[in-house]
């Protein structure tokens, strides 16, 4: 799998927390499995979880544009702008 981490480098989530097997109960098993943390750990925001999720999968995409924002707007933007 080509998530498992297979050095010691890549035992620690890009902010150097290592990264972690278990989770505390009520908290994100898979996040603390890939970031070393998720949104219910002390300090961390809903916000943050989310955002490294999409730096994640967007680091992902071989060719991806440079943003993630729409190049257009919504046909619900249209109709209700």
């Amino acid at each position: 799998m080509a998530d498992t981490p297979t050095t010691a480098a890549e035992h620690a989530a890009p902010n150097g927390r290592p990264l972690e097997v278990k989770a505390p109960p009520g908290h994100s098993l898979v996040a603390h499995q890939v970031h070393g943390w998720c949104s219910k750990c002390p300090g961390i925001e809903l916000w943050e979880e989310l955002y490294a999720w999409r730096n994640r999968e967007r680091a992902a995409q071989t060719d991806a544009p440079f943003t993630d924002l729409a190049p257009a707007a919504s046909r619900e933007v249209e109709r209700h702008g």
